[in-house]
């Protein structure tokens, strides 16, 4: 549909194109178009654009709360300056592609490709999700680790209780009897 005519004449042998779908081998290793730079690479190129930031956007829901999973507390709820930015964005990006896109450029593609289109975000926000357990480990034993490196040293420094109340000393030594004063 796109560049139908281009690849017909310089990709493909004229006879066998009409009869019969083409392989894409055919197309892929096509030497005219190594420098070929037209509406359907463009085009390509604008959706693929659009599939990234729309990946992005979704996937910056995972990362509001850094440690807290969005089921938990879904950053929709309180957070109303990223939900506000994410409505932008969206509309920023459908406004992109109505400008840019060549018309019947989304037409032409395959159902496979709305598929993906609308599942690989969410695909990416499920691996961010995996990723921020597996932070949340290394998170809480961090925290355990300065926990117990504090209490070390806190107790290391603290004055020490005696415990023999009654041997001899008078009240003054026994308020000094650390042994580390």
């Amino acid at each position: 549909e796109f560049d139908s005519p281009f690849v017909k004449d310089f990709c493909l042998d004229g006879d066998k194109a009409e009869y019969r779908k083409p392989p894409i081998s055919s197309i892929i290793r096509c030497e005219a178009l190594r420098d070929y730079s037209g509406p359907a690479v463009q085009s390509a190129g604008t959706i693929s654009l659009a599939a990234l930031a729309i990946c992005t956007c979704v996937a910056s829901a995972s990362y509001v709360l850094r440690t807290e999973s969005i089921r938990s507390e879904p950053p929709w709820k309180r957070n109303h300056l990223w939900l506000g930015t994410l409505t932008l964005s969206f509309i920023l990006i459908a406004v992109y592609m109505a400008l840019v896109l060549e018309e019947g450029s989304m037409t032409a593609l395959s159902w496979y490709f709305y598929l993906l289109f609308f599942v690989t975000p969410f695909g990416c926000l499920y691996f961010c999700e995996a990723v921020k357990k597996i932070d949340q480990r290394h998170e809480k034993r961090a925290v355990m680790m300065r926990r117990l490196q504090f209490e070390t040293r806190l107790g290391m420094w603290s004055p020490k209780e005696s415990t023999h109340m009654g041997d001899g000393m008078s009240n003054n030594r026994r308020e000094n009897a650390s042994p580390m004063v």
